[in-house]
């Protein structure tokens, strides 16, 4: 993944990471089932993983090209 695709990458996680806890405070409202919201908080879980990772990488790339 270059620099551009990670920012890219990162940027798309952070909006769904938004999208998907707009929805879930939509789905409470709603009185959603809790297999709805189990699988709505399953979701953002693996977003916010996936973002953490993407930051991390975006990161320790940063780092060995400031060091070598």
């Amino acid at each position: 993944m270059n620099a551009r695709n990670g920012v890219a990458e990162i940027d798309e996680l952070s909006e769904r990471i938004a999208a998907l806890a707009a929805q879930r405070q939509e789905l409470r409202k709603a009185g959603a089932s809790c297999e709805v919201l189990e699988e709505n908080r399953v979701q953002l879980g693996r977003n916010q993983w996936a973002l953490c990772h993407a930051l991390i990488e975006q990161n320790l790339r940063g780092l060995a090209s400031s060091v070598g």
